[in-house]
């Protein structure tokens, strides 16, 4: 009997839980995309994939659909709930799937997710009918939160803010000495320094305003999906006011994922709600395309004598270009503390018509010549002069100018475009025509090409996460002592850079037989700028460690432990240079980043590798960039060729950007 008894009493329990479940009342949920332009509306999987419109993304940030794309710029749902005498209301949530953490790890509150675009309106009563016939859009900021605010994103003359701003520092006293020290310690002039400072200064400014700056946190691209949440009024006691109104956060664990809260929180138990997803989800990209060209931004520009080339209009400051174009020129910051000391040649390497051979006899005859020119690596003096747009539209050039018409003072100039745009993770594949990296006789040009993501601003609404153990490197000698450290940094950098040097990171680790002077062998270096927060389980320190992914192996090197970035190789054939394009790409996601190249998008293979289990991921909104860039040789040992004893280039050197689309 006591057996019978021990059988039967689970069965009831079961059986009285099993009464006890609650009916969903929600009978059907779903979006009607029929308003929407699309670039695919697939039926069988009932996912709308759509290009984002990226027409006012500047000024007002991502807004999805816009006006453009419907005929009100608003998605619609409808749903039908089961009659009830119960007073009913609805809510209904978005979230981005592709790129998010799972909704039971305690950093969920940092995926993109949102409701209605106005944050004070909660749940909403349902009609009496049982009908819900609703709209809503996709926006950045979608909490509304204060930090993303600043001051309105119009277009300013910003040559009269910056005389302004100059006269106005000279005037106090202890500032215009702060920047006279400054001058001293950059080796900048009083004047220089003095511009670079107030064009700094009025970057930062944009911080402070009442405008929702919803640019400050986009959209991101991949899939969307959508839930539909039903309470009643016992049950709407019951949610918390930071799931009913999400731009409220909780003091001690922040923003409260509410996906997290109705399907595996407290909500998933509460009598009276009621969930149900739409069939329909949303699958987003960008295309970042050239044709309404490349803006200069003069607070950009580290020189005080700023003026734009005459080109064919498509690359300036002007407001249409502040409003429209999706690339801006890039310019590098070339400390006046590094040297080349070159070589007094100017040849032309990519036409063949200098070899190794020359090199090399070079090398020997003025490796201690009193006529090598101590110099630096420029950027333009003369924005918009060497970066062009076709006239079509197409493609974007990038001159590295040779010097044949300057062969008193030739330089070695790089050059280089970012996007306007920023996002925080993604799928960044540019379709690029890099310069070739060697010419027949596997001689290197000097040039560094480059497809990269950094940090979008350094104020503070772009912050990285905290680093909670040790913190970031803010500054470290060369040695790695000294480090300086801070919990918070905006500093966030993923690299793919292509290079002429060995394989190996250390010439005894390259096996009997290896040749670094292959003719055809360059380089690509992934790097992941963690600045070496050891926050990871397995933060791999300073020196050289592996890691398989697919069957891959990887090396990767950190310098010494406060070393800023963690870095793999990967060998790959000069002759890519040699196709009409090729494509490069970094999948950056919450917790691992992938790199790869191909001849196409459905033809790339894999070239590094990185996980949150070594390294720290960042997490803060970033911009895409690509240059070519004179680098010091010492930047990636162990040196093959050494950038002091390569000529200046006699002609220009070009690469094209056709377009960078984020999926």
């Amino acid at each position: 009997m006591n057996k019978l008894r021990n059988f039967l009493i689970p069965i009831l329990i079961i059986t009285l839980l099993s009464g006890c479940k609650e009916e969903n009342i929600i009978k059907d949920f779903n979006l009607d995309f029929s308003n929407i332009s699309s670039i695919e509306n697939n039926t069988l999987s009932d996912t709308l994939a759509m290009n984002m419109d990226l027409s006012d993304a500047i000024s007002q940030g991502i807004i999805i659909p816009t006006k453009n794309q419907s005929n009100d710029g608003l998605f619609h749902f409808k749903a039908s709930i089961k009659k009830t005498d119960k007073k009913l209301f609805y809510k209904i949530y978005y979230q981005n799937e592709s790129y998010k953490f799972e909704e039971d790890n305690p950093l969920s509150g940092e995926n993109f997710y949102g409701s209605w675009e106005d944050t004070d309106i909660e749940f909403k009563p349902l009609p009496k009918n049982g009908i819900i016939e609703d709209a809503f859009r996709i926006v950045g900021n979608p909490r509304n939160e204060h930090i993303y605010f600043g001051a309105d994103p119009k277009f300013k003359n910003m040559e009269e803010e910056i005389a302004k701003g100059i006269e106005m520092i000279r005037r106090d006293e202890n500032w215009f000495n702060n920047i006279k020290t400054k001058a001293k310690e950059n080796k900048l002039s009083v004047d220089d320094q003095l511009y670079r400072d107030i064009c700094w200064i009025l970057k930062i400014n944009d911080q402070n305003g009442e405008t929702n700056n919803r640019f400050k946190r986009n959209p991101r691209t991949g899939v969307y999906s959508f839930l539909l949440v039903i309470a009643d009024q016992e049950g709407l006691k019951e949610i918390p006011n930071q799931i009913k109104n999400i731009s409220l956060s909780d003091s001690i664990k922040g923003f409260i994922n509410p996906y997290h809260f109705f399907l595996n929180g407290k909500g998933k138990s509460i009598k009276g709600i009621h969930t149900k997803f739409s069939k329909q989800s949303l699958s987003l990209r960008a295309v970042i395309s050239p044709e309404n060209g490349v803006y200069v931004d003069i607070l950009s520009y580290p020189n005080q004598d700023f003026k734009i080339y005459p080109n064919n209009k498509k690359v300036g400051n002007t407001d249409t270009l502040y409003y429209k174009a999706l690339y801006q020129q890039y310019f590098h910051n070339v400390p006046r503390t590094h040297f080349l000391n070159n070589i007094p040649l100017v040849e032309d390497i990519l036409d063949d018509t200098y070899t190794t051979k020359e090199y090399n006899e070079n090398l020997s005859k003025f490796k201690n010549s009193k006529d090598l020119i101590k110099d630096h690596p420029y950027i333009t003096d003369y924005p918009a002069k060497t970066v062009r747009v076709d006239n079509q539209g197409r493609y974007i050039s990038l001159i590295n100018p040779g010097n044949k018409d300057r062969l008193d003072k030739p330089k070695k100039e790089s050059v280089g475009v970012s996007t306007r745009i920023g996002f925080t993770y993604g799928k960044f594949r540019g379709k690029i025509k890099f310069p070739a990296q060697l010419n027949k006789s596997g001689l290197w040009s000097g040039l560094t090409n480059a497809f990269w993501l950094i940090y979008q601003s350094e104020q503070e609404w772009n912050a990285r996460r905290i680093c909670d153990k040790g913190g970031y490197v803010k500054y470290a000698q060369d040695d790695g002592t000294q480090a300086e450290r801070t919990n918070s940094s905006n500093y966030s950098e993923i690299d793919i850079e292509i290079i002429k040097t060995s394989k190996y990171w250390h010439k005894e680790d390259a096996p009997k037989g290896y040749n670094p002077f292959n003719k055809d062998e360059c380089v690509l270096a992934c790097t992941n700028w963690d600045l070496s927060c050891p926050s990871p389980k397995n933060f791999y320190n300073g020196g050289t460690h592996k890691y398989k992914y697919l069957s891959k192996n990887y090396t990767y090197v950190r310098w010494y432990d406060a070393y800023r970035a963690l870095t793999s190789r990967e060998a790959i054939p000069n002759n890519i240079f040699h196709k009409d394009y090729y494509y490069y790409e970094i999948e950056w996601k919450p917790n691992e980043i992938i790199w790869r190249i191909g001849e196409s998008p459905d033809k790339m293979y894999e070239v590094g590798y990185m996980n949150e289990k070594f390294t720290v991921i960042p997490n803060n909104q970033m911009i895409s960039v690509i240059t070519q860039e004179y680098h010091y040789s010492e930047f990636w040992p162990p040196i093959i060729y050494d950038q002091n004893f390569l000529p200046y280039p006699k002609k220009d050197i070009e690469g094209k950007i056709y377009e960078i689309v984020v999926e």
